[in-house]
């Protein structure tokens, strides 16, 4: 086992006591070159969870399903995404289906409560899965190819055979460790220098997922959603994907840079905060909404979150 050694990125500090401290890493590359990073990856693998969606997307373009399928901008953005399971989410991956000539109980993620209650009705279900869309769009890719649609997560499926390819293929790693996510598909991990080149690559030669993720920012996430969030910020120059596990890549346009940031656990905030610091540390954000204070149940400011990524 390959040991890694995740840097001290934040805080939590009442007065002059420490009260938390979260680790992980940053790393930011230029033109697939790394040029600047905070904890030792040592030629770590990270599983890319979520942060395959827009590569598994890509195949999209190899069998003409936009126009085939007739799918939306909209469409292809949330099959980039992790949806937050509005009514408006929902309706799109219904759409997909439907256009497929497919049903929802063929979707082999689980019944989920969406991550967004707003519009939940208390029954969980697969379609509510924030990974819906990227099982829905596998569906319909299996069935305009004639392939088995009972079983389109098992790796050894044409399509995920495919979908490990393209992985391969965009980030030049001669092979990619393999597991399941929590959605039930096929996950690779990759050493974080070619995470980097995959995407560099992936936007490079296909736009149309660029543009559909950064067009579609509520899409690809939703309300209170760090991509989303992003995205917005970046006013049309930033494209933004997070995963599980604390993941998150940004994708300057302008700069041609990639900044991503592993938590070393899965807490949210956390990586927001480091997330938005260090973005606008960049200058790639006009603002910094990441909160500096944390409060008690009385709303009383208690302490300071200080980051230590420069």
């Amino acid at each position: 086992m390959i040991d890694i050694n995740p840097a001290k990125l934040l805080c939590s500090k009442r007065g002059d006591v420490v009260d938390e401290e979260y680790f992980g890493f940053v790393f930011l590359f230029e033109n697939s070159s790394l040029i600047k990073k905070y904890g030792d990856d040592n030629c770590a693998l990270f599983y890319l969870r979520s942060l395959s969606k827009p590569v598994q997307a890509s195949l999209i373009q190899d069998f003409n399903a936009v126009e085939k399928l007739n799918l939306t901008q909209e469409e292809v953005a949330i099959c980039c995404g992790s949806h937050s399971g509005t009514n408006k989410h929902v309706s799109l991956v219904d759409s997909i289906l439907n256009k497929a000539g497919l049903d929802e109980c063929q979707l082999l993620c689980p019944p989920a409560t969406p991550l967004d209650t707003k519009d939940f009705d208390g029954n969980k279900k697969p379609i509510c899965h924030n990974c819906s869309a990227k099982h829905a769009l596998m569906l319909a890719l299996s069935k305009l190819n004639g392939w088995n649609l009972s079983n389109y997560t098992d790796v050894n499926h044409p399509l995920q055979k495919l979908i490990y390819k393209r992985h391969i293929e965009l980030s030049g790693a001669l092979k990619a460790e393999i597991s399941y996510d929590g959605c039930g598909t096929p996950v690779f991990a990759l050493k974080v220098n070619e995470i980097a080149r995959m995407f560099f690559n992936l936007f490079a030669n296909y736009p149309f997922i660029l543009n559909a993720m950064v067009n579609n920012p509520y899409i690809i996430g939703g309300f209170d959603r760090l991509d989303s969030e992003i995205i917005q910020l970046g006013e049309k120059n930033l494209v933004a994907k997070v995963g599980a596990g604390g993941f998150l890549l940004v994708y300057n346009i302008k700069e041609d840079k990639i900044l991503i940031v592993k938590m070393s656990q899965n807490n949210n905030l956390p990586r927001r905060i480091v997330a938005l610091n260090v973005l606008y540390k960049l200058g790639w954000i006009k603002q910094n909404p990441a909160p500096a204070h944390f409060c008690n149940d009385l709303g009383q400011i208690v302490g300071d979150y200080v980051c230590f990524v420069i």
